[in-house]
């Protein structure tokens, strides 16, 4: 794309960033639809949006024609982000939401792993376009069966609900007000409002550098890397990038949401069957992966080692993210069941802010003090962000008391 569209390499990069920050900011901004109108319209039409936003860029023939186009595509994109995990909490009961959140997060994190897998070949045989292209039709694909097959599942057990008793057809064909009452101004606070709130801030804090220092940094150095320490062409570039990550995210996964399932429950049975939202954070001690992969991919890249190492390295950071992910989800959905769509919303704000300013400062950092001290100074925020959570392990379920009175 770069020597196509006569930009910097850097310029390029701004098409990702750019995407990172309008699919943190969007969300927080349709909470109260998502609680009024209910989450089946967001899905359909936001669908729609992403789809239209990726053909933008895939068409147009400037950099700034696709730099608009990822701009609406981060939008449409966003809101999935923002409400999906809401989505589960309608689905499922509080012993069973691990593996669904799970399920569900590592969908999400493994999706900007999987992507350079598949666009290293795409780019090298089809051209750059094909890059969003072939997102295009994918979010096409997803906005056909969104109308097809996805029910309404916002429910509230109060005379405001119009989908009480409804079928699954009846939850198909609604369209309109799920919940028969107004939005007002102040709903668009919501989210921030529960900033207020140690369970939230505190792991949204840490679910920020998680993102951006056990994904993001690979992503935004990865290619650069690939290319000057090992001489990897584009397909080889995606493979390195994005093989690692995704085996490592699986594995964390494997032990994350079932796991977290059975350590609520075994809590709940010694407990006289009290499920306890801080039993979701017995899962600490195998987030720290996260710092231990990240700092040693910083040695193997300064010593030169051979690229299995740092893809173990890689994977090993992977396992951490998605361990941490899990976590951090289902805690805070557990803390405040009802607020599920303001910390979805939240977290991804988080997420996205923080980690688009990695692509401005992750590689001239590296280059002036060494991929070694660069990468465990980022390990080492990461660790940091992870210690107030042990605070929540004791004294969270006081906090949560607290902030309901």
């Amino acid at each position: 794309m770069s020597e196509d569209l006569k930009i910097t390499i850097e310029q390029s990069s701004y098409c990702t960033t750019i995407f990172i920050v309008f699919s943190g900011l969007a969300p927080m901004f349709i909470v109260p639809y998502a609680n009024t109108y209910g989450r089946r319209i967001l899905f359909v039409v936001f669908s729609a949006i992403a789809t239209v936003g990726a053909v933008v860029s895939a068409a147009s023939p400037g950099y700034g024609g696709v730099v608009v186009g990822r701009i609406i595509n981060g939008i449409g994109s966003g809101i999935p982000l923002g409400v999906g995990v809401a989505t589960i909490c309608d689905l499922f009961r509080q012993q069973e939401r691990g593996l669904w959140v799970g399920l569900y997060t590592v969908s999400v994190t493994n999706g900007p792993h999987i992507a350079p897998i598949a666009g290293g070949y795409i780019t090298q045989r089809l051209g750059w376009r094909w890059c969003f292209w072939v997102p295009a039709i994918f979010q096409g694909a997803v906005f056909i069966l969104s109308i097809l097959t996805l029910p309404e599942t916002l429910y509230v057990n109060d005379d405001t609900n119009r989908l009480k008793n409804k079928s699954y057809r009846g939850r198909l064909m609604f369209w309109g007000k799920v919940l028969d009452r107004p939005i007002v101004r102040w709903q668009f606070l919501r989210p921030f409002k529960l900033l207020r709130y140690a369970p939230v801030t505190l792991p949204a804090i840490y679910f920020s550098t998680v993102n951006t220092y056990g994904s993001a940094l690979f992503a935004v150095t990865g290619s650069h890397i690939a290319a000057t320490i090992y001489g990897f062409n584009v397909a080889q570039i995606g493979l390195f990038m994005g093989v690692p990550l995704t085996i490592g995210c699986m594995l964390g996964e494997a032990s994350a949401g079932w796991v977290s399932d059975l350590i609520l429950a075994l809590y709940a049975k010694r407990h006289h069957g009290y499920q306890k939202a801080e039993a979701r954070l017995f899962l600490m001690p195998l987030c720290t992966f996260l710092c231990v992969g990240t700092a040693t991919y910083g040695f193997c890249i300064q010593n030169s080692r051979p690229w299995i190492q740092s893809s173990i390295c890689m994977a090993i950071s992977g396992f951490g993210t998605q361990v941490a992910t899990t976590m951090v989800y289902t805690y805070c959905t557990d803390s405040y069941k009802a607020q599920s769509s303001e910390i979805g919303a939240i977290l991804n704000f988080f997420k996205c802010v923080y980690a688009f300013n990695i692509g401005f400062y992750a590689l001239p950092f590296s280059a002036k003090v060494g991929y070694t001290a660069a990468f465990s100074t980022m390990a080492a925020i990461n660790a940091a962000a992870l210690v107030p959570l042990l605070v929540l392990f004791w004294i969270g379920e006081r906090i949560r008391v607290h902030s309901a009175e």
